[in-house]
């Protein structure tokens, strides 16, 4: 996921305004416009690209990660309202107080690290009552692995497909280090932690505005019943929820 000579996300900050982009239109769809009046944090914020691009858009906004990364000076003194600071967030206690954020987002986050049902209760521990989360991530039954891009080779036992990857002359082995899960045991996880999920893949779909044939497409699909969504929640090739607290 990184260039470690240069600490930068290898598919550049334009990659991460787009992201941002869309994380913004699908809570603004989901939750109104005054979503942006809270405060929010970015868990699992790497180089900080989309918590800088989310801040031109939100009162407030924090980011932590595990390690500090040099770009973070600059998006903080470019945005008042950015904070970026290292912890942990899949740890029984991470540096952040209870029910203190309106937002969280975890994007891409749960399949990197060791403990994914302490970072979900965590989620639920640091948002308010009100609060909402917007939770993205592979599905494991997707054939193709995202971050390296080969077809079952997260189906197999891990040694053995860095093996086969070497043998085949891959030179993205080190990139096979997510984990992901079904929907099952992800929604097994939510209930765990005490947070509702909401299919929020036809909200992000309604969202796209571009007017490229993939985009057109996008919206068709978005405005497909619910009911049918959900049907292909399992198969889908990412997930996309936006978690609430259970009352």
């Amino acid at each position: 996921m990184v260039d470690t000579a240069q600490r930068t996300p290898r598919w550049g900050n334009e990659a991460r305004d787009r992201k941002a982009l869309a994380i913004w239109r699908t809570l603004e769809h989901c939750c109104g416009p005054e979503v942006a009046d809270g405060r929010w944090l970015d868990v699992g914020c790497g180089s900080g690209g989309i918590a800088a691009a989310l801040a031109g858009s939100v009162r407030q906004i924090h980011g932590i990660d595990p390690e500090a990364w040099p770009s973070w000076q600059d998006a903080m003194s470019r945005h008042a309202n950015l904070s970026l600071y290292v912890g942990v967030f899949d740890c029984e206690l991470p540096p952040v107080p209870d029910a203190s954020f309106d937002v969280v987002v975890c994007n891409q986050v749960y399949e990197h690290v060791g403990n994914p049902l302490a970072l979900l209760r965590n989620i639920h521990r640091v948002l308010k009552p009100t609060g909402v989360c917007y939770f993205a991530g592979p599905n494991l039954l997707w054939p193709i692995e995202p971050h390296v891009f080969w077809p079952f080779v997260h189906w197999m036992p891990r040694a053995q497909a860095l093996r086969l990857m070497k043998v085949l002359g891959s030179r993205r082995c080190l990139d096979l280090d997510a984990y992901s899960v079904s929907s099952w045991r992800l929604n097994a996880w939510f209930e765990q932690a005490g947070l509702k999920p909401r299919n929020a893949i036809p909200d992000r779909m309604l969202v796209s505005e571009g007017e490229g044939a993939m985009d057109v497409l996008a919206r068709i699909i978005g405005k497909l019943p619910r009911c049918v969504h959900q049907l292909l929640v399992p198969i889908s090739p990412a997930f996309v929820y936006v978690l609430s607290k259970k009352v």
